[in-house]
């Protein structure tokens, strides 16, 4: 349990593990990020569902990523470049004020794989998916994808292929609360293989489309 939280709700979903880059520059969190940064303390991303950014008006999802700073660069006027990076899951279980900015009490959530053997297999079939899935991912930009290989641990696995999903906030959200690894590795299963064949499809039309375009359109007359 965290006595004091400090929450930055933001408009996207911090998975455990994945990095997050932010530009600070209002005053309210220039002095949180100096707290963090004198007291050596982590701070809470949660997903804002709301249209606003400003205290009482936003509306935070009640379970975020806690966010440790690895590299600042200071700006002009007082500015911060953070690259952070998700550590531990985390509930509110109390607001304790909302300016300048959010605090709250908090609880970490346990990690649990679910059933071994299934978390396990689950892992090794997702191997293969998000393999395919990345390579229909670069398939529509021309890119090419390099060797992958994901995590020996089930969770990192899933918290990878999380944060890799180009889906809905909610829906990656959703994949944030899973309440185990091997949860979470099939609902990625079934994200992956719909994701995979929409992407398939696009780059399909896009092709196609293509070429018609390099086609000359002749048409010949017979006059008798």
């Amino acid at each position: 349990m965290e006595s004091d939280f400090w929450l930055f709700p933001l408009n996207t979903v911090l998975l455990p593990g994945a990095a997050i880059r932010l530009h600070i520059f209002e005053d309210r969190y220039k002095e949180m990020m100096a707290g963090c940064i004198r007291e050596h303390r982590p701070f809470g991303v949660l997903l804002n569902r709301s249209e606003t950014d400003v205290g009482d008006a936003l509306d935070p999802v009640a379970i975020g990523t806690s966010a440790v700073i690895r590299e600042v660069t200071k700006l002009p006027e007082g500015r911060l470049y953070i690259v952070a990076q998700g550590a531990r899951r985390f509930r509110i279980t109390r607001v304790l004020a909302k300016l300048p900015f959010w605090r709250a009490e908090v609880s970490y959530l346990a990690e649990p794989l679910g059933p071994a053997d299934s978390a396990s297999r689950l892992r090794e079939t997702a191997q293969d998916q998000f393999k395919d899935y990345l390579q229909a991912l670069l398939a529509v930009s021309g890119g090419e994808l390099e060797e992958i290989v994901l995590p020996a641990d089930a969770g990192a696995s899933s918290y990878l292929i999380a944060d890799a999903l180009q889906v809905d906030l909610a829906v990656k959200q959703g994949l944030l609360e899973a309440g185990s690894a091997a949860e979470r590795l099939r609902a990625e299963l079934k994200l992956l293989d719909q994701e995979t064949r929409r992407l398939r499809a696009q780059h399909a039309t896009a092709a196609s489309e293509k070429r018609s375009k390099k086609t000359p359109f002749n048409v010949k007359f017979s006059v008798n």
